[in-house]
């Protein structure tokens, strides 16, 4: 008797928007569908097409609703649209009922439930995934250098989330409404994911939460699992991002300057410089507190470099607030700045509490000073290096010109160069670089021999 032809396999598409603790997110619901489906490069070739979103931005949702118009030509076809992430829990009505080409919407904690999407391709049309979990976190579902080069340029670094959450609930802040409360991974888990990723060539890894320096798990703090990294991997380097000022331990520090592995870049997100504003963002620290942070990592810490994250316009922020902001800047002397005018965000303290009063064009007027000040200042700490012969990694060619390759020194500093070995040999290997020029982003070097 003939066998009925195997149906053919689903096949499931996955975009993702936003930050990197969202493009592991991505990782996971990767892992987690890949068991009863396949991954297409195409959205034309799914019959699951997934947008993993981001609610931080107001640009971000924007996209999403553009990328969705664009989308339902697929959905009218059969293909099934589902809507993932912090957008998805954030902005749960307006995603299902304002007539848009999607199917189900589910949150950062539930992406367990997407399997069964694959099982039953139609019984979840309309349906929410939006439970927050205070234990969820995904450290049974590893995912491999093959998931993790799927979001990455290049192939020697990845990005590893160790915890989920947040407890601090600042006032401009959406992430303990919609990823919960702040939970841990365990140690043994996470040391596992880095070591597997190191033993398929990954050479840096960067560690992600949304406030690392409060990573906790039973008895075991951050610094237990930087040590046991160090200890218990072959990891050439690693990063982390981001630690909250409030609690940023001495010991880290130490370390930091004791072990060349655990590198010398810290990105510590300021938000504003004056007293009065970050009382109000519920911030929970102060400018002074915060400068004695930074001059602390300086003093310890050779070669250090230090980046941050600054809001301007926030509600209530004056000219003096401002001018505040500008003279933290310049006395903290960032080597890099994310820096962004205030976008209120639906759910959260400052939306509930405080009138969105600085008219948007005094944002955008207070944003161009803030980035003419942080180029000119990155300028010039990049120009003290020209001259220098310094040691970086190589990583890539470079996106504007593939003769030249990117190169990353311990510090984060990006390094443009011209390679003089076989580039088939050159990821992941250290070279010596003098360097020739800087720009307010990158050094250019020229390799020398060792």
């Amino acid at each position: 008797m003939p066998t009925a032809p195997k149906a053919p396999a689903r096949q499931f598409y996955i975009e993702t928007y936003g930050c990197q603790m969202n493009e592991y997110d991505s990782l996971l619901a990767g892992k987690i569908l890949e068991s009863n489906a396949t991954q297409t490069a195409s959205p034309a070739e799914a019959d699951i097409i997934l947008l993993n979103t981001c609610a931080i931005r107001e640009n971000a949702h924007q996209k999403v609703y553009n990328r969705l118009r664009e989308l339902s030509r697929f959905h009218k076809a059969g293909a099934k649209v589902g809507i993932l992430g912090c957008m998805a829990q954030n902005l749960r009505e307006d995603l299902l009922y304002e007539n848009l080409p999607v199917d189900f919407i589910m949150g950062p904690d539930a992406l367990r439930n997407l399997a069964q999407l694959v099982d039953s391709p139609t019984a979840d049309t309309g349906r929410s995934f939006l439970n927050l979990s205070r234990i969820e976190t995904y450290d049974d579902i590893v995912p491999t250098f093959e998931h993790h080069m799927r979001y990455r340029d290049s192939k020697i670094t990845a990005s590893v989330t160790i915890q989920r959450g947040c407890d601090n609930f600042c006032a401009f802040c959406v992430v303990p409404y919609t990823r919960g409360r702040e939970r841990s991974r365990p140690i043994d888990s996470i040391v596992a994911e880095v070591q597997a990723l190191a033993e398929s060539g990954v050479k840096t890894v960067i560690l992600l939460g949304q406030n690392v320096n409060s990573y906790h798990h039973e008895k075991a703090r951050f610094i237990d699992l930087i040590e046991a990294l160090l200890a218990r991997t072959t990891i050439a380097r690693i990063y982390f991002s981001s630690p909250h000022p409030k609690d940023f331990p001495v010991e880290l520090i130490d370390l930091m300057a004791a072990e060349p592995r655990f590198c010398n870049q810290v990105h510590m997100p300021l938000q504003a410089g004056a007293n009065n504003t970050l009382r109000r963002m519920k911030r929970n620290y102060t400018r002074e507190e915060f400068l004695e942070i930074v001059e602390r990592v300086r003093a310890r810490v050779h070669d250090v470099a230090i980046s941050t994250d600054v809001i301007a316009g926030f509600p209530g922020e004056s000219d003096a607030d401002f001018e505040e902001t500008l003279e933290m800047m310049r006395l903290a002397d960032f080597d890099s700045a994310f820096m962004f005018a205030y976008s209120e965000r639906k759910g959260t303290i400052a939306q509930r509490l405080y009138p969105d009063d600085v008219p948007e064009a005094v944002k955008k007027e207070r944003l161009a000073r803030m980035i003419d000040l942080q180029l000119k200042r990155s300028h010039t700490n990049n120009l003290r290096y020209v001259g220098q012969v310094v040691e970086a990694m190589a990583e890539q060619p470079s996106r504007r010109d593939a003769s030249d390759w990117i190169a990353r020194m311990s510090n984060g500093r990006k390094v443009v160069f011209q390679p003089l070995s076989v580039a088939d040999a050159l990821p992941g290997s250290l070279v010596q670089l003098q360097i020739t020029g800087a720009s307010s982003q990158v050094l250019h070097g020229k390799e020398i021999h060792a």
